[in-house]
């Protein structure tokens, strides 16, 4: 998980663990929250990745309208 990233899962994790009643709580390990993050950290890193790819096909998209048509002086 990127140093980005971190706080994120974590505030998605606690908001998550602070709508579960403290019985169900208890019965989730530390090892599934881990998880949980992993999980988190991936669907984060495909977002991103899916945007990058946007914003890359957008700028290609605004080089080649920017370089306009020759003139052929």
């Amino acid at each position: 998980m990127t140093e980005n990233q971190r706080p994120v899962a974590g505030k998605i994790i606690d908001a998550f663990r602070s709508r579960l009643d403290e019985s169900v709580r208890e019965q989730i390990s530390s090892a599934q929250y881990t998880d949980l993050a992993m999980m988190i950290d991936g669907a984060i890193t495909e977002e991103l990745g899916a945007a990058a790819a946007l914003v890359e096909d957008v700028a290609k998209k605004l080089r080649e309208s920017a370089r306009g048509p020759e003139l052929g002086l």
